[in-house]
């Protein structure tokens, strides 16, 4: 609301004419009337009295707050990923950057930048609208994860260990790791127990799901790790193990219905593959990698598919990111791996690669 706006509807819900006010702030009626028309701005000397007179505070009288609520940061960022999905991503990072500007203390906002930053690296740095993104994010991170509110500062740790890990920067994401407490109880279960005692069953299922959608990702997770190490060694037979019990334990648990690794599993099992002279096979799975994430991306940002069957009670955004631009993605990645660079001249991998094209021309 203008400033004028509020200041007549504060003016008559304290029973106030125009006459009225501008007498007791020692000032004409008709100076009263340009505030609330917008033709003219209080003075900032006469902020004070006149927001003790309409029963308010400056802060509220010039709608001022030091941060916003989380629903309104997810429409101002859901606005500029709206240009980063035109391929305006110069316009989108100097938008952001406005937002954070008018915003300086809000920590929320920085996480939520962060993560769009890193969402959109490829494209911010094609259009050159900003000399290091991955930079941006580690800053804006390393203010947010200062946040007093443990879940705000856990993601914000969580996603700077990756970007430091990215930049091959170990030492300071080992000191990062370092701040997490030990996992001495889990939390999310003892609190469902005791809901389940309290006869509160909706309550108790939603954080069960939960905790197990969270384990379930960790074994993935972890599995994937053990995968890396085997594949140093390689060791081919353990590698391969490791991801096929992976793939299993993602069916088993249904982890792949809110956002899953299986299609990141697949893409694994093809550089595995071609490492070992099976082509074939690894094509095969690479056509899986390709047809799992864009079924999964479409299905996780429809308006219907951010639901589970086994987990129906937990509320997962999409991302917000379109099938077509994660489709330009993937081609890239598969054009510029090394790993792949022995099937690129195999007709299957080209028709990969048209159907890409195609799917990021939509």
């Amino acid at each position: 609301m203008e400033i004028g706006k509020r200041i007549q509807q504060l003016r008559r819900e304290k029973n106030l004419t125009q006459e009225q006010t501008a007498a007791a702030l020692g000032v004409t009626s008709a100076a009263v009337s340009k505030w609330e028309t917008g033709a003219a701005v209080p003075d900032v000397a006469m902020l004070c009295p006149l927001a003790r007179l309409l029963g308010t505070t400056v802060d509220q009288l010039l709608d001022f707050r030091p941060a916003l609520e989380q629903e309104e940061i997810n429409v101002l960022l859901e606005q500029r990923q709206k240009l980063f999905e035109a391929g305006k991503a110069a316009e989108a990072a100097a938008s952001c950057e406005a937002l954070l500007r008018e915003y300086p203390d809000d920590l929320r906002l920085k996480c939520a930048a962060a993560g769009l930053y890193i969402m959109y690296v490829p494209a911010i740095c094609d259009a050159g609208g900003m000399d290091d993104p991955i930079g941006r994010a580690v800053s804006l991170l390393e203010e947010s994860r200062e946040s007093g509110d443990p879940v705000l500062a856990a993601s914000s740790r969580s996603m700077l260990v990756n970007l430091y890990v990215m930049r091959e920067e170990y030492d300071r994401a080992l000191a990062v790791l370092d701040e997490e407490p030990e996992a001495r109880q889990n939390i999310g279960t003892a609190r469902a127990n005791i809901l389940l005692r309290k006869n509160e069953l909706d309550g108790a299922e939603k954080l069960y799901q939960r905790e197990l959608w969270s384990s379930g990702r960790n074994v993935v997770l972890n599995l994937i790790g053990m995968y890396n190490a085997a594949r140093g060694r390689e060791d081919w037979a353990r590698a391969m193990e490791c991801l096929d019990i992976a793939l299993e334990a993602e069916k088993v648990l249904r982890t792949e219905e809110l956002g899953g690794l299986t299609g990141s599993l697949h893409m694994l099992r093809a550089e595995a593959l071609r490492k070992q002279g099976r082509p074939d096979e690894a094509m095969e799975s690479l056509t899986e990698y390709v047809d799992r994430s864009l079924a999964q991306w479409a299905r996780l940002n429809s308006a219907e598919a951010l639901h589970s069957a086994f987990y129906n009670r937990l509320d997962v955004r999409g991302s917000g990111m379109s099938a077509a631009y994660l489709a330009k993605y993937i081609r890239a990645a598969l054009e510029e791996s090394e790993e792949l660079a022995p099937l690129r001249e195999r007709e299957d991998f080209r028709s990969l690669l048209a159907r890409l094209a195609e799917a990021g021309a939509q």
